[in-house]
């Protein structure tokens, strides 16, 4: 509990008339055992000059929410007033929750915050109270909100909109902002629950949007909890409940077709998200029934889905066609760059069958690079090499048989140490690149001459206390930071660019047993430790196909890493040793 006494929280209060106060907080609780008292903390560290209320109402809990409710409200007895129920009131379906959770409000104001959200800044409400007394023409205030994702305690902003007003056509999209955030003045809202209008969030806010103006103010002010959400019986209950959401929308406030198209296009991934979970589960009369609705909800959505699939796969034969017999015009440059360009990768036998396939698509990129070394152990023999390898070095390949078992470290490691002055670009050797793949890399390279470029990227993200979540919770294949950031994560299939002279190879951090000591098959965590501990960030270099060409062979497949490095979670396990090793976190 709160240490802070009710004589304290009143101190300011320009008046102490608690039965007409100026803001009405309303909470509905049932069985948040775990969150409420943080809940209530969160009203009670508010800092205002007038009075306000807290109304909890408590839908007939079976856990410890009434017992904590009431310790509550015997130390705080002028503000803290829940109402307790004996029966569900939910379970009704009769409006009764609506009824019994807003009959005791008081307040000029309404101020609503779940029992399993809560508020993190003192000057919350006093903010958005004076914003709406100055200015009357408002009928809603709303502030962002970090979001915490309870299932991976990835905690995100709401929203990254700057301060503006959001129109009706906006709120009647998709949310703009969390329940927790909202201040809205009662005389409004209370003229919406008589008006016949379905009771919920969008319905609200788009009532009190048709009534006044409303502002978004970007502080970050509570903490919005999701659950998993992921889980497929949840996927099949949305799809429902959106469909609800929709056909009221339709009919209550009458949206122009701007907003009909974008809420049927939301409506249509929630129908799909819906499919494949009825498909995973083997519910075939659901899988059905929601294919059926995508259709007729938009037959051009479905038709441009199968496109894309057809596309995707015929993209795919085309290049393992293409590279495994086709005669290609290929090469290394004939004149020197600028700054040179070392493509460097490595391999194992396992993998040698395809790797002329990878090879041949560098070989064949319309920015030419100055050298194409593959780095193997020095336990391997050139005779044990396919000729579809060794012919490429007429075409300039370079192969070194002289490397420690450093595993996928070759890959940059060795280049790193004998060009020093060249930008190094490692590669995969199971994968296809697109011929634009070395230009956009040194393209980038050049608006950015110190960061690591990459195209493809994951954006680490972290938790509340600003720790690193594990990896598999990351945002994977992020489009959306386009400025060069530490928070970026490079990963190595899609080709990475290293500036000349980017790291200290004679430093500690290149001590080839430390490397292996503690990020054995996982080099672009090390490397990222490495980037963080130099400051050293990484770009996202904007392309469409973030991920390589897969080189199509059941074999090759065996031998990926990813499996044991995402699936089996060794890349957390590397990310924990470097920790240590470094002493400090992502």
């Amino acid at each position: 509990m709160l240490n802070k006494t009710q004589e304290e929280i009143t101190a300011k209060w320009k008046s102490l008339d608690t039965e007409h106060p100026l803001v009405s907080i309303k909470c509905l609780a049932f069985n948040q055992e775990k969150y409420i008292a943080q809940t209530l903390n969160g009203f009670l560290i508010q800092e205002t000059d007038f009075p306000f209320e807290v109304i909890v109402h408590d839908d007939a809990s079976t856990d410890g929410t009434t017992d904590i409710l009431r310790e509550y409200e015997k130390k705080y007895p002028l503000i803290v007033k829940p109402v307790y129920q004996t029966e569900n009131q939910y379970s009704k379906r009769d409006g009764s929750l609506t009824r019994a959770a807003n009959a005791p409000l008081k307040g000029k104001y309404v101020a609503e915050c779940e029992g399993d959200d809560y508020w993190t800044d003192s000057q919350k409400l006093q903010r958005q109270v004076v914003f709406l007394e100055s200015h009357p023409e408002y009928s809603l205030s709303t502030e962002n909100a970090n979001v915490l994702f309870t299932n991976t305690n990835v905690v995100q902003p709401f929203s990254t909109e700057p301060e503006h007003d959001i129109s009706l056509e906006d709120l009647l999209i998709h949310r703009r902002f969390p329940t927790a955030s909202a201040v809205f003045r009662r005389e409004i809202f209370l003229e919406f629950l008589k008006s016949g209008y379905p009771v919920f969030d969008t319905s609200t806010w788009a009532f009190l949007a048709k009534k006044g103006k409303v502002h978004f103010n970007p502080t970050i002010s509570s903490v919005y909890r999701r659950g998993s959400g992921v889980t497929e019986t949840n996927k099949i209950k949305w799809a429902y409940t959106s469909e609800d959401f929709n056909k009221t929308i339709f009919q209550y406030f009458k949206p122009s077709k701007v907003v009909q198209k974008a809420r049927n296009k939301i409506l249509f991934t929630d129908f799909h998200n819906a499919y494949k979970a009825a498909k995973k589960t083997q519910n075939k009369k659901e899988a059905v029934h929601f294919l059926c609705k995508m259709i007729c909800l938009s037959p051009n959505l479905i038709a441009k889905g199968i496109a894309k699939k057809i596309i995707k796969k015929a993209k795919t034969a085309f290049y393992n066609f293409r590279y495994k017999h086709l005669p290609i015009s290929y090469g290394i440059a004939k004149k020197e760059l600028e700054t040179p360009i070392v493509v460097s990768l490595t391999s194992y036998p396992a993998r040698f069958p395809t790797l002329h396939i990878c090879l041949k698509s560098i070989l064949n990129q319309t920015l030419k690079p100055s050298k194409i070394i593959l780095w193997l152990d020095k336990n391997v023999s050139l005779e044990s090499i396919p000729q579809e390898i060794l012919k490429l070095q007429k075409k300039g390949l370079e192969i070194r048989c002289d490397a420690e078992d450093l595993k996928p470290h070759k890959k940059y490691f060795y280049a790193m140490k004998e060009f020093p002055n060249a930008c190094i670009v490692t590669i995969d050797d199971d994968v296809i690149y697109t011929e634009d793949m070395l230009a956009t890399l040194y393209e980038n390279y050049r608006k950015n001459p110190a960061c690591i470029s990459a195209r493809r990227v994951h954006k680490i993200l972290y938790d509340m206390n600003g720790r690193a979540v594990e990896y598999n919770s990351w945002d994977y294949d992020c489009k959306k930071e386009t400025k060069p950031s530490l928070q970026l994560f490079a990963t190595g299939v899609g080709g990475v660019l290293y500036p000349p002279h980017i790291f200290n190879m004679n430093s500690e951090n290149f001590n080839t047993e430390n490397m292996i000591a503690n990020a054995w098959s996982v080099d672009d965590v090390w490397l990222k430790f490495v980037e963080i501990s130099n400051n050293i960030p990484v770009v996202w270099v904007p392309n469409k196909q973030t991920h390589p060409i897969y080189i199509t062979n059941k074999e090759l497949a065996k031998t990926s890493l990813y499996i044991a490095n995402v699936h089996n979670n060794r890349n957390d396990v590397a990310i924990e040793k470097c920790e240590k090793f470094f002493g400090r976190g992502l």
